[in-house]
């Protein structure tokens, strides 16, 4: 598989020291089940922040905190270097989202949006103002030309789409910021499955698709 979309250096960074929110941390460890480059990428990014930690001014410590400190070191289990997790199905469904689909995509129970678009919300998953969903989109649909509130993460999970930024396809996965206007379209013969975070809602151009928005809950 050829992943061509990665997320940008400040979501990896982001990542590694766990402050991206909980949505895009998960459509980022789903991408990275796929990409050991973006996996390499991540380990660099906690070994910087490492060497940033060490360098800090030294604080004390009470006197038995450096020998808890060594104890609980002695203790803890060996780390593992980072690797690839397996799919969670054979549908090809990311292990990190098993919690919410134990039975892989095949168990999806899609609520259609409007004809040739379909999607399913993940629940219980902190997405500020925005959400986490699964969207299906039949071959040759065109999403509404639309921008966005917040941010957006796109993981393609099947299928492929074609925008004014490039073609995406399995793997790939699309970083966008509210500077980005585009309207995707599913350009082979089978639908286009994607995971989805955002943490505002969409910005519809057109008038119509701004009437529906209240009905299909982007």
């Amino acid at each position: 598989m050829t992943i061509n979309h990665h997320p940008d250096d400040a979501t990896i960074m982001a990542q590694a020291a766990g402050v991206l929110g909980e949505g895009f941390s998960l459509v980022v460890a789903a991408h990275m089940e796929r990409c050991p480059r973006c996996l390499e990428r991540l380990a660099e990014a906690e070994a910087l922040g490492g060497e940033l930690l060490a360098e800090l001014p030294a604080a004390e410590m009470a006197g038995a905190g450096l020998g808890d400190v060594w104890q609980r070191i002695h203790e803890a289990p060996a780390a593992e270097p980072p690797k690839l997790r397996r799919p969670s199905s054979s549908d090809g469904l990311p292990a990190v989202l098993t919690p919410y689909l134990d039975g892989g995509l095949a168990s999806v129970r899609w609520r259609s949006l409007v004809p040739g678009i379909r999607q399913h919300v993940l629940h219980g998953i902190d997405s500020g103002r925005g959400s986490v969903r699964l969207l299906g989109i039949a071959p040759g649909i065109t999403i509404p030309h639309h921008t966005h509130g917040g941010g957006e993460m796109t993981l393609i999970l099947k299928g492929s789409y074609v925008d004014e930024i490039g073609r995406f396809q399995a793997g790939d996965l699309a970083d966008l910021d509210p500077s980005v206007h585009h309207q995707p379209v599913a350009d082979t013969g089978e639908d286009c499955i994607c995971l989805i975070a955002t943490d505002e809602r969409l910005r519809f151009s057109g008038m119509f698709s701004r009437m529906l928005q209240p009905l299909i809950g982007i």
